[in-house]
C-alpha cells in the first residue's frame, strides 16, 4: 500500500500503547487492583522463574537448607523496599519529564517570539518571559538553496505532477471493474423490480418481510383459509445473479398440484376433469405466483375433503391414502385425488374425450366453488363481533355433492314407482297421470345483508325439491314433495289436492276423510310408496261409489238397492248388506311390477260367481275397470 502515491484508502490504524508516564500510570490505576496488582503479578512471575532455576540445581548443602527461611524473609523485605523505591523513582521521573517538556515549550515559544509574538505569548511561561523577554532568541538559515537545486525545481515539480498522473491512471484502472460491477448490479436491480412491479400490478400484495426487511415477499394465499394454510401463502422474492426473481415456496415447492375428479363405471374411467399443463422453465413471475396460489388452494381443498370424508362414512364415502371415493350407484363411483401436474404430464393420460368428462369437470368446479363459499362464510363470521370465535368447523364440500346424487337416486326410484302405478291404472282404463314439477327457487334468509355470491351459494349447492302431482281418479289427487336429503336422510311430504273445477260440484277429495296422509314427513321412500299403495284401493272404492250412484237411475231397486251397499271395513272395496256380494281392490307387487287386482263376487245366471281381474305393466287392452265395476254392481242390484 506504501508504493501507491495516490491511495484513496485510509491508512490502517497502528496499535497504540501508553505514550508517556502519566498515561501509563492512568492505565495501571484503571485496572483491577491498581498498581499493587501489577506488582504482585510481576512478583509471581519472578518467583516462578526462580523456582524453575532452583529445580535445575543438582547439589544443595545442608547449611543452605537451614539458612533458606532466613533468606526468604530477607528477599521479601527487599521486595517490599523495592516497591517503595519504584514509586519514588516513578514520581521523580514524572517530575523530570514535566520539567523537560516545559523547558522545550519555553524554548520553542521564545524562538518564534520574534516572528509571531502573539502566539508565543500564549505558550511562554511567566518566569521565562520575565527573565528573558520576548524576541531575545532567533534563528537564521545556515544553508541557502544552491543554483543547481533552484534549476531543478521545475523538473522536480514536473516529476511530482507525473507521479500524480500515474496515481490517477492507476485509480481509474482500478475503478473500471467497479464500474462494470455496478452497471451489472443496476441492470439486475432494474430487471428484479420490473418483475416485482408486474406481480403488484396483477393484484398480489407485495411487501417487505418482517424477519428480513431487506427482502421482499409476495402474498398469494387466502386470509380466510384454514389455520394450516393461512401462513403458507407468503413466499420470499429472492434476486438471482442475473436479476431474475426466485420464488421460494418452502413446503409447497414439491411441484404444481390440482384436484382431479374421475367417474368410474365397473372400475373403468368414463369421465375425468381436465388438468392444466405444467409451467415451462421460462414462465413469468406472475404465472408462477398464480400457479403457487392455485396449488395452495388445491392443497387446502384436498385437506378439507379428507376432514369431511371422515364424517361421511355412513353415506358410502370411503378414504384411501391417495384418493377419496363415493359410490354413486352399485356400478358407478366418483374418485377425488390430489394430482401432480408434472407426473400426469409425464404419463400423458389425456387421451380422447370420455362420455362423462363434463360431469367430472362440473364436480371439480363445484368443489372449488364450495371452498370459496366457505371462505366467504369465515369472513362474515370474523367480521361479526357478537359471534363466538371458535375453531374452524368442518366445511361441507362433499356433503352437497353426495346429497345431489342421493336426491337424484331417490327421485329416479320414486318416479319408477309412480310410473308403474300410473301405467297399471291406465291399463285399467282410468285417467291416471303423474306430473313432475320443481317449485320456484326461494330467496334464502338473510338475502338483504349478504352478498349476491353468498346468496346464490346455498341455492346452487342444495338440490331443489321436486313435486309430483299424482291423479289416481278425477276426484282422488295427491301431491308428493321429495325434499333433498339432510343429515337424517331424504324426506317425503304428502298431502291431498282438491278435485279439478270440472268435477262434480260439492265433491271433495275422498282420501282426505278416508285415508288422510300423515301430517309429518316420511323419511323413507318405502313409507311414501306404502301410503300410495294404500291410497289407490281406497280411491278406487270412492270412485266405485260414484259409479254406483250413476247406476241408481237404471236399476229397478232405486234408492232401496243403493242402500244395500256399503264400504268394507278395510275401505278397499264395497260389500252388500248380506256380505255375500261385493267388489274389492288391491295392489300387489310381482316380478313384472305392481299389479291392480279386482276381485268381484256377483250374481250371473241366478248363481253366485267369483272372478278376478288383473291389470299390470304388460296387460293387454281389455275390459276397463269402470265396466267391471258396473257389471258387478248392476248384477247385484237386480237380484
Amino acid at each position: 500500500m506504501d508504493d501507491r502515491p495516490f491511495n484513496l484508502q485510509p491508512p490502517a490504524a497502528k496499535p497504540r500503547g501508553p505514550q508517556n508516564i502519566a498515561e501509563f500510570w492512568a492505565r495501571a490505576r484503571s485496572q483491577a487492583g491498581g498498581i499493587q496488582a501489577m506488582v504482585a503479578a510481576r512478583r509471581a512471575k519472578a518467583a516462578a522463574a526462580e523456582q524453575k532455576d532452583d529445580q535445575n540445581d543438582v547439589e544443595m548443602t545442608d547449611s543452605n537448607e537451614a539458612e533458606e527461611p532466613a533468606e526468604t524473609e530477607a528477599e521479601e523485605s527487599t521486595e517490599t523496599l523495592d516497591i517503595n523505591a519504584v514509586r519514588a523513582e516513578l514520581l521523580q521521573q514524572t517530575q523530570a519529564a514535566l520539567a523537560t517538556s516545559n523547558w522545550a515549550l519555553d524554548f520553542l515559544s521564545l524562538l518564534i517570539s520574534r516572528e509571531m509574538p502573539t502566539q508565543a505569548t500564549s505558550t511562554l511561561s511567566q518566569e521565562t518571559r520575565a527573565t528573558v523577554g520576548l524576541g531575545t532568541l532567533g534563528a537564521t538559515m545556515l544553508a541557502a538553496p544552491t543554483a543547481l537545486a533552484q534549476s531543478r525545481e521545475t523538473e522536480m515539480r514536473m516529476t511530482a505532477i507525473g507521479q500524480r498522473y500515474l496515481a490517477l491512471d492507476n485509480c481509474i484502472s482500478m475503478a473500471k471493474p467497479a464500474q462494470s460491477r455496478l452497471e451489472h448490479q443496476i441492470q439486475a436491480e432494474e430487471k428484479y423490480w420490473a418483475e416485482v412491479s408486474t406481480v403488484k400490478e396483477a393484484g398480489f400484495r407485495v411487501a417487505r418481510m418482517a424477519q428480513e426487511p431487506q427482502s421482499m415477499c409476495v402474498s398469494f394465499g387466502f386470509l380466510n383459509a384454514a389455520p394450516e394454510f393461512k401462513n403458507s401463502g407468503i413466499a420470499p422474492l429472492r434476486r438471482a445473479d442475473d436479476g431474475s426473481v426466485k420464488l421460494e415456496l418452502g413446503r409447497r415447492g414439491g411441484g404444481s398440484r390440482r384436484i382431479r375428479v374421475r367417474i368410474l363405471e365397473n372400475d373403468k374411467v368414463v369421465g375425468q376433469s381436465s388438468l392444466p399443463d405444467p409451467l415451462p422453465e421460462n414462465a413469468t413471475l406472475v404465472d408462477r405466483v398464480k400457479d403457487a396460489r392455485n396449488t395452495i388452494f388445491a392443497q387446502e381443498l384436498w385437506h378439507e375433503i379428507n376432514r369431511e370424508a371422515r364424517t361421511l362414512g355412513g353415506r358410502n364415502v370411503r378414504m384411501s391414502r391417495s384418493s377419496v371415493t363415493y359410490a354413486m350407484s352399485p356400478t358407478s363411483t366418483m374418485s377425488v385425488e390430489l394430482a401432480s401436474l408434472e407426473e400426469e404430464n409425464a404419463k400423458d393420460t389425456t387421451g380422447s374425450p370420455r362420455p362423462k368428462d363434463d360431469v367430472a369437470e362440473t364436480l371439480s368446479l363445484a368443489l372449488a366453488l364450495q371452498l370459496s363459499h366457505a371462505h366467504k362464510i369465515n369472513e362474515r363470521r370474523r367480521e361479526d363481533r357478537n359471534a363466538v370465535q371458535t375453531s374452524a368447523p368442518v366445511y361441507s364440500l362433499l356433503g352437497p355433492i353426495v346429497s345431489w346424487f342421493e336426491h337424484e337416486r331417490n327421485i329416479a326410484q320414486f318416479i319408477q314407482h309412480l310410473l308403474a302405478y300410473s301405467k297399471a291404472l291406465r291399463s285399467a282404463g282410468l285417467p291416471a297421470s303423474v306430473l313432475v314439477r320443481e317449485p320456484p327457487v326461494r330467496t334464502p334468509p338473510g338475502a338483504g345483508t349478504a352478498a349476491d355470491s353468498e346468496n346464490i351459494g346455498p341455492v346452487l349447492y342444495s338440490p331443489p325439491a321436486v313435486e309430483f302431482d299424482v291423479d289416481i281418479t278425477p276426484q282422488s289427487r295427491l301431491r308428493v314433495m321429495v325434499k333433498p336429503p339432510q343429515s337424517d336422510g331424504p324426506r317425503f311430504a304428502v298431502w291431498t289436492l282438491p278435485p279439478p273445477p270440472s268435477s262434480q260440484p260439492g265433491s271433495g277429495n275422498p282420501l282426505q276423510s278416508v285415508f288422510p296422509p300423515s301430517p309429518d314427513e316420511y323419511f323413507d321412500a318405502n313409507d311414501a310408496v306404502w301410503y300410495i299403495n294404500g291410497a289407490v284401493p281406497r280411491a278406487l272404492t270412492a270412485h266405485s261409489m260414484l259409479v254406483l250412484e250413476g247406476l241408481k237411475g237404471n236399476s229397478s231397486s232405486g234408492e232401496e238397492g243403493l242402500a244395500r251397499w256399503a264400504m268394507r271395513s278395510d275401505e278397499k272395496g264395497l260389500v252388500d248388506e248380506t256380505g255375500g256380494f261385493g267388489i274389492g281392490f288391491e295392489f300387489t307387487f310381482s316380478e313384472g311390477g305392481p299389479e291392480l287386482k279386482v276381485t268381484g263376487a256377483f250374481a250371473e245366471g241366478g248363481e253366485k260367481v267369483s272372478r278376478q281381474w288383473v291389470w299390470g305393466l304388460g296387460s293387454q287392452a281389455g275390459e276397463a275397470l269402470e265396466d267391471v265395476v258396473r257389471q258387478v254392481l248392476s248384477s247385484c242390484l237386480d237380484t
